[in-house]
């Protein structure tokens, strides 16, 4: 009988402790594309991103005169005609390895470019958790959260765009790592 009565004052504590905690809720994403230097790194990623598709297209270019050389000349010699196949077969596998490391080397560049956009958001939040005195903040954008409450809670975006400077308008387009 002690050992039920000691359980279940703990569990009253507990119950006790949990009650007392203050959670939160806000989109990141939403967050992050108001801020004014999401802007600067978009532009900055989609500048890298079309230097890549200039070069893309070079090699397509490239590919496309080959292939209509190898065309336009049909009773070109067997070894000749072979040699020329076997340059589109280089070209394409040059293609398709270029175009693969230009996906990562962005993906690389956009990540890099965002850790101090990253790091000043969570800096906000962790102010504004301690100043409004949430114990946990939930990220809607995170799509992990479990239990999302039509009424109550305490949407924290507005907040931290104020802290952060960002525009209250709707959303700029996602920044595209490809």
């Amino acid at each position: 009988m002690k050992k039920l009565i000691i359980v279940i004052a703990a569990i009253i504590a507990t119950n006790t402790s949990f009650a007392q905690q203050k959670i939160g809720y806000l989109n990141s994403t939403e967050i992050m594309q108001a801020m004014p230097e999401y802007k600067t790194m978009a532009d900055a990623v989609d500048k890298k991103k079309a230097e890549y598709t200039k070069m893309m297209e070079s090699m397509y270019t490239e590919y496309d005169k080959k292939t209509k050389e190898l065309q336009a000349n049909p009773n070109m010699d067997k070894p000749l005609q072979d040699s020329k196949v076997q340059e589109l077969k280089d070209l394409e596998k040059r293609m398709n390895d270029f175009q693969q490391k230009a996906q990562g080397d962005l993906q690389t560049y956009a990540q890099e470019i965002a850790k101090p956009l990253q790091a000043k958001f969570q800096s906000a939040v962790k102010e504004i958790s301690k100043e409004q005195g949430f114990s946990y903040v939930l990220d809607l954008a995170a799509n992990n959260v479990v239990y999302y409450p039509e009424t109550g809670g305490y949407d924290l975006s507005p907040a931290v765009k104020a802290k952060l400077g960002a525009n209250m308008a709707p959303p700029m387009k996602p920044m595209s790592g490809k």
